[in-house]
This record gives structure tokens, sequence and C-alpha cells, in this order.
């Protein structure tokens, strides 16, 4: 449980800044400024960034390594069950088969007992 919430907590803080990188953009290319005070805005707001990223807490760090370890064992659940589902189809497959092949032999059997039986009358109406 507290593996998800410093995971919820990481995400949420990136997520944050990410918007807010992206909403001063926006802002600032729209913004009625010549391109000199555009590209010194930007170019503040990019050391900002900078040196806000440098204090992301290690805790947020840690959390996305969480993230991706969850990622990589959910990946694995996944391809066993990919594996397990390939086998019982397999297995389902193989039942079907050999119920095929006995409602085949019983055809058969059947057939060959009709074909009997119709020869025994056809013999016993002939005499």
């Amino acid at each position: 449980m507290n593996r998800d919430n410093n995971c919820s907590a990481g995400i949420a803080v990136i997520s944050f800044l990410t918007g807010t990188v992206v909403g001063a953009g926006i802002a600032l290319l729209v913004a009625p400024r010549t391109g000199e005070e555009t590209r010194e805005i930007l170019k503040n707001y990019g050391h900002d960034l900078k040196e806000k990223g440098s204090r992301i807490p290690g805790h947020i760090k840690h959390s996305a390594e969480n993230v991706i370890d969850h990622g990589k064992d959910l990946i694995e659940q996944g391809k066993h069950m990919i594996n397990r589902g390939t086998e019982m189809v397999n297995q389902g497959k193989e039942y079907l088969d050999e119920k095929k092949h006995t409602l085949n032999a019983a055809i058969e059997a059947g057939k060959e007992a009709m074909r009997q039986e119709k020869e025994k009358l056809s013999a016993a109406y002939e005499e």
C-alpha cells in the first residue's frame, strides 16, 4: 500500500511540474513580447527548472524505480498468464480431438451395425 502511495505522490509531483512548464511555455508563446524578451524569459525558466529538478527529493526518484519494478512484475505476470492460456487452449484442442475420434469411431460402429442388420434382414426376407 505504501509503495502505491509513493508512486502516486511521485507521479503527481512530476505531472504538476510538467504542467507548469507546458503552461508557462504556452503563455510565453502567445504573450505580446519581442523575440529577444521571450528568449530571455525562456532562458530564465530553463535555469529555474534545472534548479527545481535538482531539488527533487530522492524518494520521488525511488518511487519511479518502484513504478518500473512494478511494471516489470506486471509484464512477467502477463507473460505467465499468456503461457497458461496457451496451455489451456492446447489441452482443450487435445480433448476435442480425442472426443472427435471417439465420436467418429462410434459413428463408424453404428454404420457397420446397421449394414450388418440390413444384410440379415435382406437374407431373412429372401428366404
